[in-house]
């Protein structure tokens, strides 16, 4: 008999206090709901805008982007060589080249990306370099894509 009656007492304290949560609730939260898409306005615009500050860095030809690629890691300014990475990858892409800086790698990226000959066109605006190795294997691919002001920016390497 004990353990029902500590079993209803907990019941109704519970029931309280669900009950005073609700009662607050519904006084400070009124009696309707409105739901807002606060980005329907950005979503319904068909134009797309370049939020990328170094939308200007690259080349108007992927053999230019890559050879301004290589002039900047030559002069070890690796600030520089990010920028001609799309915004998206440029973070990442700025740690990978720190880490080949610090432990001097640098120099075997910089003489295998001289080392491409030739690339090819994916389509309109994508192209791809293979790098090779001191094998004539493919080491690595650059890829790289045009912005929208008409510059080729690399993708990945």
């Amino acid at each position: 008999m004990a353990a029902f009656k500590s079993a209803l007492r907990s019941i109704i304290v519970l029931g309280l206090i669900l009950g005073a949560g609700f009662l607050g609730l519904w006084f400070l939260g009124g009696s309707k709901i409105k739901i807002q898409n606060q980005n329907s306005k950005i979503s319904s615009s068909p134009i797309v805008k370049n939020n990328d500050l170094f939308s200007d860095f690259g080349g108007k030809t992927p053999q230019e982007t890559l050879k301004l690629f290589i002039a900047a890691l030559e002069k070890n300014d690796l600030i520089l060589a990010v920028k001609y990475f799309i915004p998206e990858n440029r973070e990442t892409e700025s740690e990978d080249l720190t880490k080949l800086y610090e432990i001097h790698l640098l120099s075997d990226l910089i003489k295998d990306l001289k080392s491409v000959k030739s690339g090819k066109k994916l389509d309109d605006n994508r192209y791809r370099f293979e790098v090779l190795d001191e094998m004539g294997q493919t080491a690595a691919e650059l890829e790289l894509i045009k912005n929208q002001n008409g510059f080729w920016k690399i993708i990945s390497l």
